[in-house]
């Protein structure tokens, strides 16, 4: 039996050229795409260490937002269905992710059939027993819905994304077996409401005084989280003192001026020969 958070491989993709166009003309906010491929270098060696093997993509630059491949994608055991980012430009990115998932894992692929359904990776948090949908300017309702028919053994929530945020995982990820960590902001306290008045199951609510710090992975018992330096001392020793298990921290600071996150940078995947219904317990 496996754990909803036990994976044995990673999807990533390198850096182009391109994400410097990602930045902002505030020169503060300007990237440097070679500072932003160490972070994302050092983020691919942490992966290493919770024992996942790593399947890197090149990268392409007609996509500058290519390494963000989590909105390519949202897989559940043995089963993967390909999305419709809600950007355009970003729609091509997801046919490299398709064939790795069907042609070298194996998976069975399913794609959206709905054409007004818009779904970005970022929006799904998958609890392991439940699944919540942010809907917004990215992700729509029909998008929503087409996670029912490809996991139909799990109930599947929207959650009404107050204006401005950009995905759910912006505001809230899990930090272990049944616990989600969530943004004490206006926007995660709106969230937060929706997430205890909609869900099926009981979780452990671990607030977090900031967006950066509420974006977690939560990987093979490890838990990988932003640098001290990136986020406030209470939400510190809330990851320290109050979360089990090894902790893991990687920077962001340089691809977080293109709103990256951690989960945003893969794609995880847990390939069993012969796969069986994903469980909740280690």
């Amino acid at each position: 039996m496996t754990s909803a958070f036990r994976f044995n491989y990673a999807v990533v993709s390198r850096i182009p050229q391109s994400f410097a166009e990602r930045g902002n003309k505030d020169p503060s906010k300007q990237i440097d795409v070679e500072r932003a491929r160490e972070e994302h270098k050092l983020f691919i060696e942490t992966l290493r260490k919770c024992e996942i093997n790593i399947i890197e993509l090149q990268e392409d630059e007609a996509y500058p937002d290519c390494c963000f491949v989590e909105d390519c994608a949202v897989i559940i055991g043995s089963v993967a269905i390909i999305t419709r980012p809600g950007l355009t430009s970003r729609q091509g990115e997801t046919a490299e992710i398709r064939r790795v998932l069907k042609n070298d894992l194996k998976l069975r692929v399913m794609d959206i059939e709905d054409p007004g359904a818009t779904l970005d990776g970022g929006d799904v948090l998958f609890t392991g027993k439940e699944i919540f949908v942010g809907v917004g300017n990215l992700s729509n309702f029909k998008g929503a819905s087409s996670l029912t028919d490809a996991f139909p053994e799990y109930f599947v929530t929207p959650i009404t994304l107050p204006k401005g945020v950009l995905h759910l995982k912006s505001l809230c990820s899990m930090a272990g077996n049944d616990v989600i960590a969530i943004s004490s902001s206006d926007a995660g306290t709106q969230v937060l409401k929706q997430l205890r008045a909609n869900a099926q199951f009981s979780y452990k609510i671990l607030k977090m005084e900031s967006d950066t710090a509420a974006n977690m992975l939560y990987v093979n018992g490890r838990l990988i989280h932003r640098t001290r330096e990136e986020i406030k001392e209470n939400n510190w020793s809330a990851i320290t003192d109050i979360l089990d298990g090894p902790k893991m921290e990687v920077g962001l600071q340089e691809i977080s001026k293109a709103r990256g996150k951690l989960s945003a940078l893969t794609l995880l995947i847990n390939v069993n020969k012969y796969p069986k219904k994903i469980i909740t317990t280690q």
